[in-house]
Order: C-alpha cells, then structure tokens, then sequence
C-alpha cells in the first residue's frame, strides 16, 4: 500500500492504522497513536486488536465489514477495516454520547418494525398449530391402534405447547398499556419457565419448579412474565450445574416502604464461576459500576433490565452469591 501524504494522515481526526493478519495495529498517524495510548497502559499503548478489546468474535466482525463499537475508561471509539490496495486498513472514530443516542433510536425504530413484522409470523403460525391441534382432536377417535393413540396424544400435547409459547410471544411483542392488574403469579412463572427452558435444556440443566402457592400480586402480566425469562436467561449464561424455582410467601419491605406480605420468588443455581456470580450480586444490589457493567460479560444480558422492570412495577429484585451458588430473589406484594 502507497503511503498517504503525511499532512493528510495529520489533519485526519480519525485514527488509521494498518491492521495485520495476526491482528496487530501500526498506527499511522497521531490520532491512531492517541486512541492506542488511550486504551493501553501507561507507558505501553495498545498494539493489537485484543489490546483495544477487540475478541475474536468481533474481530472476524470487523474483517468482514461491518463496525465493532469498543469502550475504555468512559471513553467510546467506532473501529472499520477496509482494504486498501491489498492492505487492511483499521480506521477508529471517537463517538460522543449524542452519536450513540442517535445510533440507538435508529436501531430502536428497525426492532420495532421487526417487532411488528415477527408479530404478524407469530400470529399465523399460532394459527396453523391450533389447525394442527384440531385436526388431531378428529382423528383421535378414528385411531384404533395404541400406537397410534399415544402418536396422536405426544402431537397434541407438542403442538399445545408450541401454542402456548407463541402466544407469550405475540403477547412480549405487542404494545400494552403497562396496566398494573391482579395477576396470578402461578401462571406467569409457568409462562417464563416455559420461555427460558430450551435455553437451559441446551446447557444440559432442566429447572426444578416447585409448587407455586395460589397466590396473586398486581403486576402488568407480560413485563413480570418477561423479567422472570430474563432472570433465567441470566442464569443460563453462567453455565448452571441445577436450577430451582420456588415461590413462598414473606414478610419484607420493598424500597423504603413498611414491611408488607409479599410473593417471594426464588430463582437459585449452582454455578462453577463464583466471582461473576459475586459480582452480579453486587450490581443487583446497586453498588457503583452497574452503568459500566451494561451490556458487558459482567452483567449477563437481561439482567438489568429485569431489575428495571421489577422496580418500575412496584415489586424488586436482589442476588446473594454464596458458596458455588447465586439465588436470585424477586419481590412483589401480594393481594389477598
């Protein structure tokens, strides 16, 4: 590759720099310098792709085109690769938070055309299972084998279920008034429990639930039945040995409010990494270092989200990492 004209190099506020195969950056002018200092420790500036935070997943991101988004001390840069006259290229953009504001409503407005598109699927689809579930109801008589029968009875009860989770779906993808209501929490633990089981039947756990009290708190349905998902989506990143589900009924306050009757539910896991277990714990409790951990390995994705919904729906949720375990504890008071 030519060299750029060095006064060109200089004048750009954007970072360049030559990008190896082995994913080592040679900065070629001052902005690219002053990123790699930035980002690496005093007296050794960054000098590869790992060292700017770049993984591997990312990496092969960015050689195929697209912009991988890295951050550093509250700091936010934009990194592309582009090819030029056989080299690759690294060129890093300093964003601001009003460029990422403007990045995010964008992408706001595609996930809820998306939204609205995956809705109309679900729809449809949900109305070929429930096609399906009828024609088995008339066949069923029809079947005089035993084989047969049992055949029929595993579809039904299948295509049941399918049904079940496409309406949660249609349900998380609709737009709702957010009307707290009284709620039967029996039904929004199943709901979430059969939302987030393929994702832990996948990490080789299936969750223990137990008996769930008939019990009610008011709560907006589809939210509570999304943070419950999230909490086990959460869990089911940490690589659980077992999970459990249980719901009890306490005597706690939420906030600063009096102590009151609540539903207590109980989302606990035996995990291997204590320390990442730790440290949502600490985050949920609300120490300093939850804005910095959103969206990072160190709060599993949903996570904070769930803990948003809880608040915003009156209830609350907390951790408690301890030996080899994490238990997850959401609140809501519960109605007579």
């Amino acid at each position: 590759m030519p060299p750029a004209p060095a006064d060109l190099l200089a004048a750009l506020d954007e970072g360049v720099g030559l990008l190896a195969a082995d994913g080592g950056v040679v900065a070629s002018n001052d902005a690219m310098r002053a990123v790699l200092g930035a980002v690496g420790r005093p007296g050794a500036p960054a000098a590869n792709l790992r060292g700017l935070g770049v993984d591997a997943d990312d990496e092969a991101r960015l050689r195929a085109g697209e912009a991988v988004a890295v951050a550093h001390a509250g700091r936010h840069w934009r990194l592309r690769c582009r090819a030029v006259a056989g080299a690759d290229v690294l060129f890093a953009a300093e964003t601001t938070a009003a460029d990422r504001a403007a990045s995010a409503l964008a992408e706001l407005a595609r996930l809820r055309l998306l939204g609205r598109s995956a809705g109309v699927l679900v729809h449809d689809f949900n109305n070929m299972l429930n096609a399906a579930i009828g024609l088995a109801a008339t066949l069923r008589p029809l079947a005089a084998d035993p084989t047969d029968a049992q055949l029929l009875q595993d579809m039904t009860a299948g295509t049941q279920r399918g049904a079940q989770l496409l309406r949660s779906v249609a349900r998380m993808l609709a737009r709702s008034p957010r009307e707290r209501v009284r709620t039967p929490l029996a039904a929004v633990v199943a709901e979430a429990v059969a939302l987030a089981e393929k994702a832990l039947l996948h990490r080789g756990v299936r969750p223990a639930v137990a008996p769930v009290p008939d019990v009610h708190v008011r709560s907006e349905p589809t939210e509570c039945v999304q943070a419950i998902w999230h909490g086990l989506i959460g869990l089911a990143e940490l690589a659980p040995k077992s999970v459990r589900v249980d719901v009890d009924l306490v005597d706690a306050a939420i906030g600063d409010g009096r102590p009151r009757r609540c539903a207590r539910l109980r989302l606990a896991a035996a995990v291997a990494d204590e320390a990442a277990a730790a440290a949502i714990s600490r985050h949920l409790a609300g120490d300093s270092g939850l804005l910095a951990a959103l969206g990072s390995p160190a709060l599993p994705s949903g996570l904070a989200a769930a803990l948003f919904v809880q608040r915003q729906l009156g209830g609350d949720l907390t951790a408690v990492a301890a030996d080899g375990a994490i238990t997850l504890a959401y609140l809501w008071p519960a109605l007579a």
